[in-house]
């Protein structure tokens, strides 16, 4: 078997992961048993690993677990199998924009090293033994959909009747996801007809969710480009979409319209009002996604005002398992100067933390650029994603 040992975040341009698997002897001379990894996660879906073997050479995939329909996701991966001698003679394969799909969900060489070059090359230890690294990098889904556009009728009062078009479900970040058009506008909105469009999520409604997306309507000369969107779902789904400066017919080819959608991240949010004075009898609890709870001190001693973030429910982490977290802060204010509200970043985001169920967890400590004099109420609103 191959036993996932680190995980890294390099924090590049690329948002590249590195994962450490250590691959025990079953892999090399067992070549009747399963040799694939557990589920992990990575940019925003489950993936393992899983290898071949003969006599003579072993081979390694990479798995996409939750692939749906009408969906892609791309990636840049590299497998690197470490030599114990020296980093210059590492065997190592790679594959760019590899694009996983329903019918396709593995990539990978099932003819990667011949088995006896692993001891030859010094590959393994004496137990047959060897560590292999996983990166991952530049992963980008996409969600490729056509909606039928029928013929609207006129109501009896005048007015077009408000329809709502929808595409098919496609899963990210565990969430559930679809498109809907709405040609004559939200009926949440009447005093507004422009067409509208809207990500909805089907799914985790015990949180809200910051999503970032693009979505791209039509085709050809006639499509329409909504950017990069950066938005809240609320805890029904709901969110605030885009307006169409056209109608939706000229955008439409044969009564069919083209639906393009990027998800670049979907990020569960936790809120908690944590108190600025030393009260032992209040304390700001929120919990993740999970139902794992968490809880946030604030810091007033130095300059600037720091939080802390400890762990509570470490216990809860399954014996013999790490598990590893990565979050992003803000702090959300009245401006100091127009008294609107504002979500302010901590420094040096994101952090990320190991947690062992027997540990001992020190908290950690986020900086932010907020100087203590400006936080004048007894409580700060912090919210993580």
């Amino acid at each position: 078997m191959a036993l996932l040992y680190r995980f890294s975040r390099l924090n590049d341009r690329s948002n590249t992961g590195v994962f450490t698997f250590i691959v025990t002897r079953s892999v090399t001379r067992d070549v009747h048993r399963d040799a694939t990894t557990k589920d992990f996660v990575f940019g925003y879906h489950r993936w393992a690993v899983s290898f071949t073997r003969t006599e003579k050479s072993l081979g390694v995939y990479l798995i996409l677990r939750n692939p749906s329909e009408d969906t892609k996701c791309y990636v840049d991966y590299t497998f690197t199998i470490l030599n114990r001698e020296h980093f210059s003679k590492n065997e190592v394969y790679l594959q760019k924009n590899a694009c996983f799909t329903v019918d396709e969900p593995l990539h990978g060489n099932n003819k990667w090293l011949p088995m006896i070059d692993l001891k030859a090359r010094k590959f393994t230890d004496e137990n047959w033994e060897f560590l292999m690294e996983l990166s991952i990098s530049n992963a980008m889904t996409v969600f490729e959909g056509l909606v039928k556009i029928p013929h609207v009728p006129h109501s009896s009062s005048g007015h077009k009747n408000r329809v709502k078009l929808e595409t098919s479900y496609f899963t990210f970040g565990n969430f559930e996801w679809n498109v809907s058009v709405l040609p004559h506008g939200d009926e949440g909105e009447s005093t507004s007809t422009r067409p509208r469009v809207l990500l909805n999520r089907l799914t985790g409604f015990d949180h809200q969710c910051r999503v970032m997306y693009r979505i791209v309507l039509g085709e050809g000369e006639r499509k329409i480009d909504s950017g990069l969107l950066d938005q809240i779902s609320d805890m029904s789904g709901r969110i605030r979409g885009f307006s169409l400066r056209c109608q939706v017919p000229d955008i439409v080819r044969r009564t069919v319209l083209r639906v393009y959608t990027e998800m670049m991240c979907a990020n569960t949010i936790s809120e908690a009002k944590v108190p600025t004075t030393r009260d032992p009898n209040s304390t700001a609890n929120c919990y993740d996604r999970d139902k794992q709870g968490w809880c946030v001190e604030a810091d007033m001693e130095c300059e600037f005002l720091r939080l802390k973030l400890f762990y509570s429910d470490m216990h809860n982490v399954p014996r013999n398992h790490l598990r590893s977290v990565s979050w992003n802060a803000y702090v959300i204010r009245d401006h100091p100067s127009t008294g609107t509200k504002e979500s302010v970043i901590v420094l040096n985001a994101p952090h990320n933390s190991y947690y062992v169920q027997d540990g001992v967890d020190m908290g950690v400590i986020m900086e932010t650029n907020i100087p203590v004099r400006q936080v004048g109420i007894q409580t700060i609103s912090s919210s993580f994603c």
